[in-house]
């Protein structure tokens, strides 16, 4: 079964049973497989849903939460709007105490690749201090990376200065 992702959107699964080949792309599409027996594909309505995965369902872990820190344009200085976004990071972590903490930079597509994968490091460095410094153990921040500017919230073309996409998500799972 296929389960949509929080936002709505459902990615995409490939099933390769004997030599039939089916394709999931749909929210809650399912294939019964059963040996010997023809390949069933459906898609199941919340109660059927319920009923089958019920047991699955309970045991998958809580989806991460993800805030949204924004930086000045070329640069690692937080936007003024940044701090309230930290009080929203502490108040999810302290609901979880024993959180995993991931940091992920982005920036915007102005300047080099080289360039922006080191911004975007740089940022997503910048907010594990000031974690570090309002309280979180560094032992809770499970990973940081900057991923530059290849995976953009506001898809456009390059060289555009796009104050959405020079951001740092702050994963807390």
């Amino acid at each position: 079964m296929l389960l949509p992702k929080p936002d709505g959107q459902t990615g995409a699964v490939v099933v390769q049973h004997g030599t039939r080949t089916l394709l999931l792309d749909q929210p809650f599409a399912a294939i019964r497989l059963r040996a010997g027996h023809a390949v069933k594909s459906r898609r199941l309505d919340a109660k059927t849903l319920q009923q089958t995965f019920s047991g699955a369902l309970a045991a998958l872990p809580p989806r991460p939460n993800t805030f949204l820190v924004h930086f000045e344009d070329a640069s690692d200085v937080l936007t003024a709007a940044s701090d309230a976004e930290f009080t929203r990071i502490f108040a999810e972590i302290a609901l979880h105490p024993g959180s995993e903490i991931l940091i992920t930079g982005h920036t915007d597509s102005v300047g080099s690749i080289h360039y922006n994968d080191q911004l975007s490091l740089q940022r997503a460095q910048r907010v594990r201090m000031e974690l570090i410094r309002r309280g979180i153990q560094p032992e809770q921040i499970e990973s940081v990376a900057g991923r530059g500017k290849r995976e953009p919230l506001v898809p456009h073309g390059p060289g555009v200065s796009e104050p959405k996409n020079r951001r740092v998500e702050v994963s807390v799972r």
